[in-house]
């Protein structure tokens, strides 16, 4: 045992260079090498089973920590909404707001939008509109010009209205969805 130990002091001594010389010449030796690997590996294994729990715990208070915050924020940010609908608010076509020194707070109001299914839209224009077929790029294949073809469209009271007619269209694979408003805080 004495002498193995001899062995790896010389070896974890040994610079770079030598250590590329360094050979296994006898049984020993490689008997040695091999509690080496085994030792270094289970060092391994144990720093990496103290590590593993750590991040756990770790995880564990930063959930707790995230579900206080929350709590908390969820508790002010409801009064700070039913305070919101109190006061004079400075108002736009797309949302509300109201400022303070700490921060602002911002409703942003429903928004109407286009969802549209470009295939089927290319379809109804081919069989029915002559006058839209500005609004088809010919490619390789056929492509809605879908910028250009809501520059020609507009909302109103839930129906979509051509522009340059003022007729109501009713396509299949164009419809309005409503994306819901939403009330935040910005700093």
């Amino acid at each position: 045992m004495n002498k193995d130990f001899r062995l790896s002091d010389m070896f974890l001594n040994v610079g770079e260079e030598d250590r590329e010389t360094w050979k296994i010449e006898n049984d020993n030796v490689a008997d040695w090498a091999l509690d080496k690997i085994r030792e270094s590996r289970e060092e391994y294994k144990r720093f990496e089973d103290v590590a593993v729990a750590k991040i756990e715990q770790i995880k564990i208070a930063m959930d707790q920590e995230k579900k206080k915050m929350e709590v908390e924020t969820s508790f002010f940010e409801s009064k700070l909404r039913e305070y919101f609908e109190t006061v004079k608010t400075k108002s736009t076509k797309t949302q509300a707001t109201y400022s303070l020194p700490a921060g602002k707070l911002v409703k942003k109001l429903d928004k109407e939008d286009f969802k549209v299914d470009r295939e089927k839209v290319i379809e109804f224009i081919k069989e029915n509109k002559e006058e839209y077929q500005e609004f088809v790029k010919t490619e390789t294949l056929e492509k809605l010009d879908w910028a250009k073809f809501k520059k020609n469209l507009t909302i109103d009271n839930g129906n979509i209205i051509d522009k340059s007619t003022g007729e109501v269209l009713e396509l299949e694979g164009l419809t309005l969805e409503v994306k819901p408003g939403k009330f935040e805080i910005k700093f």
